[in-house]
């Protein structure tokens, strides 16, 4: 991801039960320094607003070229979801992030 605003949306992925996302390597533009990003796993409903699974902050990959974030979230229900980005350095509008590597995972609690 480079230089996404608030409110950006990942692609969609199929899931059931579990994700985890990971962020590797984060900056952000327009400030001095990153600190924070908080990422919001939502639920993709057709024909009806998206359902929030939860917010989860991260800080760790702002901390040096190796630096790794993770949110894991249990219990979904199945369908598409993806990730949001709800504040960056705890500001909702302003800033641009940009994270080197992004990973998800839906593997660990399906059967």
């Amino acid at each position: 991801m480079y230089d996404v605003l608030t409110g950006f949306q990942s692609r969609r992925w199929n899931d059931q039960q579990y994700s985890q996302i990971w962020f590797t390597k984060c900056r952000v533009s327009g400030a001095s320094s990153g600190t924070s990003t908080h990422v919001d796993l939502r639920w993709d409903r057709t024909a009806q607003p998206d359902n929030s699974w939860g917010v989860k902050k991260y800080t760790a990959c702002f901390k040096g070229s190796a630096g790794k974030s993770n949110g894991e979230w249990h219990n979904l229900a199945k369908g598409k979801h993806f990730f949001q980005i709800n504040k960056i350095n705890g500001a909702g509008a302003g800033l641009a992030l940009s994270v080197q590597k992004v990973y998800i995972d839906t593997t660990k609690a399906d059967g």
